[in-house]
Formats: structure tokens, sequence, C-alpha cells
């Protein structure tokens, strides 16, 4: 009977733990403003054109192409120094935001942190642990407003201009 108890109770506790752990899962991917100003600077670095999801209408046009035109521009850029575009990718560390101001629909954030070359990441991480390379200062404060329901980046954002 001992045996019997004892397996109810380690049921009960993996059940409560994957009920707590589903709840906590979709409690943390809610979108908020300060989740879609990181995502967007980290895509914005690693020069990912996912960060085109993150853009309000006035960007994304279809006449312009403001992301493609964006990774072409650093692109050459990298190649008139003689590297690649993967040499100009950047990985983040340390950041941090504060919302400055808050309405029902327009957000803006203070973003700061620093960033490192990503040449590759295991070089990136061992270079972060012995202070190798050279560690890059963000600053930005971001305008959010709220398209369809969810938070999209607008006005100036980082060097893309509309």
């Amino acid at each position: 009977m001992e045996q019997g108890s004892r397996f109810f109770t380690i049921v009960s506790v993996v059940v409560v733990g994957v009920v707590l752990q589903l709840f906590l899962g979709l409690m943390d991917s809610r979108q908020t403003p300060t989740k879609v100003a990181v995502a967007f600077t980290k895509a914005y670095f690693q020069l990912d054109r996912s960060m085109e999801d993150y853009l309000c209408d006035e960007f994304t046009g279809e006449d312009t192409d403001i992301v493609g035109t964006f990774i072409n521009n650093v692109a050459d850029q990298a190649r008139v120094v003689g590297f690649s575009l993967n040499s100009m990718r950047s990985r983040l560390f340390s950041v941090h935001t504060e919302i400055l101001s808050e309405t029902d629909s327009e957000v803006e954030i203070h973003i700061s942190g620093t960033r490192k070359r990503n040449i590759n990441p295991i070089f990136t991480v061992i270079g972060s642990i012995f202070r190798l390379g050279e560690t890059h200062t963000f600053d930005e404060a971001l305008r959010l407003v709220k398209e369809n329901g969810r938070w999209k980046v607008c006005g100036k954002a980082f060097s893309l201009r509309v």
C-alpha cells in the first residue's frame, strides 16, 4: 500500500509540474512592447530579415524594401573593408530597457546595451569571457505603436529611415 501512495505522489508532482510549465509558457508568449523592442534590436544587429516582422506599415510599403536596402548597404560597407556580411553581425549583451512613455496604443522605450561582432558564436562567447575583441554600445529610444493588435516599431529605429 505504501508503494501505491508513493507512486501517486510522484505522478501528482509530475502532473502539477507539467501544468505549471504550460501555464508559465503561455504567460511568457504574450507579446509586450518591451519584448518586441528587444527582439527587433536582436534582429537588427544580427542583420536578420525577420526585423521586418517588427516594423510598422510606415516602413514596409509595396514600393520600398527598407530592410533589404539596409542589409545591402551593410554588405557593401563590409566588402569595401574586405569582409563578408556575416562578419558585420553582432551579438547583444547586457540589454536594458526602460519605458519612457506609455499609452494604450503607443509606447516609447529606451533600449541600451553592448554588442560584439558575431563572426562565430563560439568565438564571441570565448571573446566575452576573456575580454577579447571590441565591444560597442548602443543607446536608442524606440517608438512602438499597436497595429492590428500587435506591437510594431515605428519612427526612427537605429539607422533605418523611411
